[in-house]
């Protein structure tokens, strides 16, 4: 971690009060140093944070993590033979043989009470 600095323009090394403090009791009433472990009245460790958690898996199965991929599953002989199939051309589009109507230009007009009005536009 990078050097922080106090209200007062004092650097502190963050990382290295964890380092230097990760043995000492926390405050509380739990009864754990500062790294998770158990420890006893005299600070000594009774049980690791690691070794809690694996109790805890081996005691509830239904709460350990299962990793799945989010994924859909792809089937590789599919994919082979799609690399394989010829491309299908798309088919052209002819031109219909009714021409289009032709549309009218329209312009909006605001009406003096705020209204929009659409009228053909006859300036060309």
């Amino acid at each position: 971690m990078a050097d922080k600095k106090t209200n007062r323009g004092q650097a502190i090394d963050m990382q290295g009060l964890v380092l230097a403090n990760e043995t000492t009791v926390a405050v509380g009433n739990m009864k754990v140093n500062a790294r998770g472990d158990q420890v006893d009245t005299e600070g000594k460790v009774v049980k690791t944070k690691t070794e809690q958690a694996q109790a805890y898996y081996q005691s509830n199965p239904k709460a350990a993590v299962k990793t799945v991929s989010i994924k859909d599953a792809v089937d590789v002989s599919a994919t082979k033979t799609m690399e394989q199939a010829p491309v299908a051309e798309k088919p052209k589009a002819t031109k219909a043989s009714k021409p289009k109507a032709k549309q009218p230009k329209m312009k909006e007009v605001e009406l003096p009470n705020g209204d929009i009005e659409l009228v053909e536009d006859t300036e060309e």
